[in-house]
């Protein structure tokens, strides 16, 4: 996750917003932004073994010298959650443990699929990966960590 998805979240922050005239974005810095990230974490749950490092998480993904749209870190969060729960449900399949695997499908299945309602194919994709893992082929969560996971340090 690199400076350049700021930008990003703030179009995809301010997609859906046609009604009314856009409202200028409360912009925060990087200490602010830090601060929500871990403030905004303690609302996911984590698996375990796969909790993020938010102080590289919040450095690598947050405005650095410039500025970024409150909230842009929810959906940092998000794709750091799914990534916590894709590569939760693997590793309970490669050891064997059945409930972790259970419980790691549960969340895949009923919470990840509920993340960003601006992002609709976000959300169809997140139920397909499900979909699929309930049939033990786990090739759209592997493609998920694969293309969204690799700079996320876990603790």
């Amino acid at each position: 996750m690199e400076r350049q998805l700021t930008g990003l979240l703030a179009v995809a922050l301010l997609a859906g917003c046609t009604a009314a005239p856009p409202a200028e974005p409360r912009l925060v810095d990087q200490v602010q932004y830090t601060r929500d990230m871990r403030d905004g974490s303690a609302r996911f749950t984590w698996p375990d073994g796969r909790e993020p490092d938010l102080g590289v998480l919040a450095e690598k993904s947050g405005p650095g010298q410039d500025k970024a749209p409150a909230g842009s870190e929810r959906i940092v969060l998000e794709i750091t959650n799914s990534c916590a729960w894709y590569l939760g449900w693997q590793d309970a399949r490669d050891r064997g443990d059945q409930q972790a695997e259970s419980a790691a499908l549960k969340v895949m299945d009923e919470v990840l699929p509920t993340f960003s309602p601006e992002d609709p194919d976000g959300q169809r994709y997140a139920r397909e990966t499900a979909a699929k893992a309930r049939t033990g082929d786990g090739s759209l969560a592997a493609g998920y960590v694969t293309n969204n996971c690799e700079s996320v340090h876990w603790k």
